[in-house]
C-alpha cells in the first residue's frame, strides 16, 4: 500500500506546478561577455516566463568544436556570438534561415542564409594619455611607429591563436604588408611587447593596471575604461580600424520547433538591437542608435579581406608560431 501511495505522489508531483516543470526547454550557447549574457538572461526571463530558456556560456573555440563534433545532436538549439569564421565552417550543421526577415540589417552585412551577423567589433590602439604627457612622447598612429624603441615593454596585444581581437590586428597587417613581411614585422614588434595576452580584454586590463602604455584592444573595452574615469584615448591607425564579426544561427533540425523560431526572431529584432546599442555600437543595423558615451563615430574600416575564412585563419595562426612559438 505504501508503494502505491508513493507512486501516486510522484505522479502528482510532476503534474503540479513547483514539483516538476512542463516548460518547453530551449538551450542557447553564448560566447558573449558576462555582462551581456546577464542582460540577455534577464530580458528572456521577462519576455518568456513560460519557457525554460538556458543561456550557457561557452568560449568560441569550445562551442565550435562541440557543434562540429555532435552536429544536430548537440544540446543547443541556438548559438549566438560565435566568431563568423567558425560559423562559416559549421554551415552543414546549421538551419536554413531564408524564412526570416533580415531587412533590419544594412545591405551587405549578411552573406549567408545559414547565419546572420550578431556583432561587428572594431579594434584600435588604446593609449594612456598621462604616460605620454609625462614622457613627452608622440602617440603612434601606424604599425611602423609601434616599433619605436621608446615603447619597449609598453605594449600589449592579444595572441592571435587564442583571441579574435589579436587575429584581427594580425590579419590586417598581413593584408597591408603581405604574409612574410607581416610575420617579420611582428617578430620585431615582440621586442616592445610586454605580453601577448590570452584574451582580447587582456591588454586593456593591463593598461588599467598601469603596467603598459599602449593596448591593442577592442574599441568598446577602451571606451568602457574611459567611461569609468581612466585618462585614455582611442587612437585609430591611419590604415583604419581592424574589425571582426560574430554571428548567430539555429542548429539544423531545431528550426522546426515553433518556440525556437520565436526566440530566434526575438533575439534578432529585440535583444540583438539592444546589445548593439548598449555594448558594441559599431553599426550593422539600419535603425541602430548609439547610447554608449564617448564611443568614436565614423571609424574607417581597415582591410580585413579573409576575416570570415577559417582556412586562412588556420594557416596564419600556424605561422604565428614563428613569432610567438
Amino acid at each position: 500500500m505504501k508503494k502505491i501511495f508513493l507512486f501516486l505522489f510522484l505522479i502528482s508531483c510532476f503534474t503540479l506546478t513547483g514539483c516538476g516543470s512542463n516548460k518547453d526547454r530551449i538551450v542557447i550557447y553564448s560566447s558573449q561577455e558576462e555582462e551581456r549574457d546577464q542582460a540577455l538572461k534577464e530580458m528572456l526571463k521577462e519576455e518568456y516566463p513560460d519557457l525554460d530558456i538556458v543561456v550557457q556560456h561557452m568560449a568560441t573555440g569550445n562551442s565550435a568544436a562541440k557543434i562540429k563534433s555532435e552536429g544536430s545532436k548537440v544540446e543547443a538549439d541556438i548559438v549566438i556570438d560565435l566568431e563568423t569564421a567558425h560559423m562559416a565552417s559549421l554551415q552543414d550543421n546549421l538551419a536554413d534561415l531564408s524564412s526570416f526577415d533580415d531587412s533590419i540589417y544594412l545591405d551587405g552585412v549578411n552573406t549567408s542564409n545559414k547565419y546572420f551577423t550578431w556583432t561587428k567589433y572594431t579594434m584600435n590602439l588604446i593609449v594612456d594619455n598621462k604616460y605620454f604627457k609625462e614622457h613627452n612622447l608622440e602617440i603612434p598612429k601606424t604599425y611602423e611607429e609601434l616599433l619605436n624603441p621608446e615603447f619597449k615593454n609598453l605594449i600589449a596585444m592579444p595572441d592571435p591563436k587564442t583571441s579574435g581581437t589579436g587575429y584581427g590586428f594580425y590579419l590586417n597587417a598581413v593584408n597591408i604588408m603581405g604574409e612574410d613581411e607581416a610575420t617579420e614585422y611582428f617578430k620585431k614588434l615582440k621586442d616592445n611587447i610586454r605580453e601577448f595576452t590570452t584574451s582580447g580584454s587582456g591588454p586593456t586590463n593591463l593598461l588599467m593596471q598601469g603596467e603598459i602604455a599602449i593596448a591593442l584592444g577592442m574599441t568598446s573595452q577602451g571606451v568602457e575604461a574611459i567611461n569609468k574615469g581612466y585618462d585614455f584615448s582611442i587612437v585609430e591607425l591611419e590604415t583604419g580600424s581592424p574589425y571582426n564579426t560574430t554571428s548567430f544561427g539555429i542548429i539544423k533540425g531545431k528550426e522546426n520547433k515553433d518556440n525556437v523560431k520565436e526566440v530566434f526572431e526575438w533575439l534578432m529584432n529585440v535583444f540583438g538591437k539592444y546589445d548593439k546599442e548598449h555594448f558594441l555600437p559599431d553599426i550593422i543595423l539600419k535603425d541602430q542608435q548609439n547610447v554608449v558615451e564617448n564611443y568614436p563615430a565614423n571609424l574607417k574600416n581597415a582591410n580585413m579581406t579573409g576575416i570570415d575564412d577559417m582556412s586562412i585563419k588556420e594557416h596564419l595562426t600556424e605561422r604565428w608560431e614563428e613569432v610567438n612559438g
